[in-house]
């Protein structure tokens, strides 16, 4: 199947073929339009904070609604009366390394090789 074969002729769509008939279409639509157009017109020009003016009521009531989400998610979660875990109990070093690293004290060989070795 091709193109040409279902051609429609839009000759009669031409709206230069009767120019009294598009210019009178034109006209009524002008006419049509003018109230509108007359009301626009009559406007203050739009600046910034009448553009965001649609959008504070949504954004206010969306940012409420985050807020009073996030509250009742921290009343509801248990309180915690310990620490979180340190880098060295995550990494599984004894209690009393990871006391020193987080510290930054620098222990002695005693306690070094009693933390790491353990009673013997």
């Amino acid at each position: 199947m091709n193109f040409e074969d279902n051609f429609r002729d839009l000759a009669p769509l031409d709206p230069s073929r009767d120019t009294e008939l598009w210019e009178s279409m034109v006209g009524k639509i002008a006419a049509a339009a003018q109230p509108e157009l007359a009301r626009r017109a009559s406007m203050p020009a739009p600046g910034m904070l009448l553009l965001l003016q649609d959008w504070i009521r949504p954004a206010i009531s969306t940012a409420a609604l985050i807020a009073a989400v996030a509250g009742a998610i921290l009343i509801a979660q248990p309180s915690s009366t310990s620490s979180a875990p340190g880098m060295a109990d995550a990494l599984g070093y004894p209690e009393t390394v990871a006391t020193w690293i987080e510290g930054g004290q620098a222990p002695s060989v005693e306690e070094l090789v009693f933390a790491l070795e353990g009673d013997m």
